[in-house]
């Protein structure tokens, strides 16, 4: 008897068999609600965003004409003095221990102007001596 009352207390504490199936199934039932919700979002998310990036593509890409542009009507010793102070700020960034991500980003600005030196006519060695006197 000592084994049934054991028994009708332990269903008594934890529910049948059946209750914890029903909540097992709930449980099954409320996640793959949530998941599927979850993957309607990240659908209209994503739908969202495709039809915005043709637009933000072409201001991207307004920008770095601009850019270029800019760049090309600058003298040749504000471009080395430009790409100096990119440089040592990337550097120091990197030494300091900053992240890999914002030193990438303060290295940008050098490459850019660096490519505009070396893409002049003459190249960088007429960028230099003008710069320096020579």
């Amino acid at each position: 008897m000592a084994t049934d009352d054991t028994s009708t207390a332990t269903r008594r504490r934890n529910g049948t068999t059946a209750d914890a199936e029903t909540d097992a199934r709930g449980v099954v039932g409320a996640v793959t609600d949530g998941a599927q919700e979850a993957a309607t979002r990240v659908r209209s998310a994503a739908e969202t965003v495709a039809e915005r990036l043709p637009a933000a593509m072409d201001t991207a890409q307004g920008a770095v004409n601009e850019t270029a542009r800019q760049l090309e009507e600058l003298p040749n010793q504000a471009l080395i003095v430009g790409t100096s102070f990119s440089l040592g700020l990337g550097v120091g960034m990197f030494l300091t221990g900053t992240n890999r991500l914002l030193v990438l980003m303060a290295l940008v600005p050098a490459a850019a102007m660096a490519a505009t030196l070396v893409g002049r006519e003459g190249g960088i060695e007429n960028a230099v001596d003008a710069a320096t006197g020579g």
